[in-house]
């Protein structure tokens, strides 16, 4: 070999060893924060590891065991977590959602890049929700494979229901009720479930947003519909939680509708059907066994 071609070899492999440091990071080994169990979950699964998650609450046992010892950071509406907090961790990138957006913007002038558009509002995007989260950490064939097992087990979770009962899912909040519509997360886990929503004609409060997915609902229209299953899910502070659970289970104004005469008036204290979470399967499964009967 000639000194000049070793000369040139030399010069090719440092030219290489400094455009590889000199490249960027892949999203994967950067640090990364998730605000729902739904990213925190999708991350977990695709074998990244975030130095923070959003503190779930009520939807403790939606994470993943996989993220066990991993920070929780408290979550405020609407903007969601402490800025002075979050600035701390300094992560790179921050997966969060819909429900904290209003946040977005402080996070963002801090120079840290958000995502608030992958976390799911229904059903039908869960495997969207997958593919994008998988493409912005660089793990898209484990983002495709992890797709594919999800959406094949709820389709699986929700074949040959053997009846269809007529279902009222309303957000019970303290002592006032609002209607879940059906183009909410919860009111397609229903209908996947076998179950036939109440409040297909009622409108929602707003054309946005949360506003979109709730409307007004009285005492009287609950009776005039007369539900088969009554779901209540309650919505507020935590410690709040366990006393709303209880005004509904006993409440008054609904004890003529068949559901409450025939002990169908069902209060879960988590929150899996008001948000999206990695495993639609096995909440399909519960809700046909817990609440449908079917």
């Amino acid at each position: 070999m000639t000194a000049a071609r070793s000369l040139l070899l030399v010069f090719a492999a440092a030219l290489v060893v400094s455009l590889a440091a000199s490249a960027p990071a892949p999203a994967a080994s950067k640090r990364i924060v998730a605000l729902t169990p739904f990213t925190a979950n999708v991350l977990a699964e695709l074998g990244v590891r975030p130095i923070a998650v959003g503190d779930p609450g009520a939807s403790a046992a939606q994470l993943s065991g996989r993220l066990n010892g991993v920070r929780r950071l408290k979550l405020s509406h609407p903007n969601g977590p402490n800025l002075e907090q979050l600035a701390a961790l300094r992560p790179d990138i921050v997966f969060s959602s819909p429900t904290w957006r209003p946040g977005t913007p402080r996070i963002q002038r801090l120079g840290i890049k958000v995502h608030d558009g992958f976390d799911p509002q229904r059903l039908g995007t869960v495997p969207l929700g997958i593919r994008y989260i998988a493409g912005a950490v660089g793990r898209g064939r484990a983002g495709r494979d992890l797709t594919n097992r999800v959406q094949a087990a709820y389709r699986a979770a929700s074949a040959k229901p053997r009846s269809h009962p007529r279902v009222l899912l309303v957000m019970g909040l303290a002592r006032s009720t609002m209607a879940l519509l059906g183009q909410s997360w919860g009111g397609d886990i229903i209908r996947a479930a076998g179950g036939r929503l109440v409040t297909e004609g009622i409108k929602p409060i707003g054309s946005r947003g949360e506003d979109a997915l709730v409307g007004n609902l009285s005492n009287e229209a609950v009776v005039r519909m007369n539900p088969d299953v009554i779901i209540v899910v309650p919505h507020g502070n935590a410690q709040d939680i366990g006393a709303i659970a209880r005004f509904y289970r006993s409440y008054r104004p609904w004890r003529t509708t068949k559901a409450a005469r025939r002990g169908r008036i069902h209060v879960p204290t988590d929150d899996s059907l008001l948000q999206a979470n990695l495993n639609p399967a096995a909440l399909i499964r519960h809700v046909r066994q817990a609440y449908l009967h079917n």
